[in-house]
């Protein structure tokens, strides 16, 4: 093979490298199917997909409330309260397949039942305190992420604040 020709094979290979490294949210590869049971039953089948900083930056917006700059009207406002079980249901919804989103966490019936406004408060309502902290790990297990990563993200989340 001529350099010329070997040069662009790298660089052809460099490219569809880079286009599967971005497409980590919806490459089938990198969709996980977790099942949630209880005393040995299957209830039901979620399927769920790796989450970038973006994902953890908006699940945490989403899970904190802000009050005005006591300091000056005009400053950005300050964090008051965050929700952490919040932002876990945020973590889950947002790392949950879009079909899946709206079958299984916007389910027409138990929104209904429930009285629930969002699809994402379907979660608290579905899960135990432990199916959602293993859902949790495991989104975190798939995204590359470890404990130390996740304290950093929100470190730097309230830093950009």
């Amino acid at each position: 093979m001529m350099e010329k020709e070997m040069r662009q094979q790298e660089e052809y290979d460099l490219v569809k490298g880079l286009l599967e490294a971005a497409d980590y949210r919806t490459s089938s590869s990198a969709v996980s199917e977790e099942e949630i049971r209880r005393n040995g039953k299957l209830l039901f089948r979620v399927r769920i997909h790796p989450l970038g900083n973006d994902d953890f930056q908006t699940a945490r917006k989403k899970a904190t409330t802000y009050m005005p700059n006591p300091v000056n009207k005009k400053l950005p406002q300050i964090e008051k309260l965050f929700n952490d079980a919040l932002y876990n249901s945020w973590v889950i919804y947002l790392a949950t397949v879009e079909e899946d989103q709206s079958k299984v966490w916007g389910n027409k019936d138990i929104r209904e039942k429930f009285s629930l406004a969002l699809p994402v408060e379907s979660i608290d309502v579905l899960l135990t305190a432990g199916e959602k902290g293993a859902l949790i790990n495991r989104i975190g297990e798939i995204s590359d992420v470890d404990e130390e990563d996740e304290d950093e993200l929100s470190d730097e989340d309230t830093a950009k604040k």
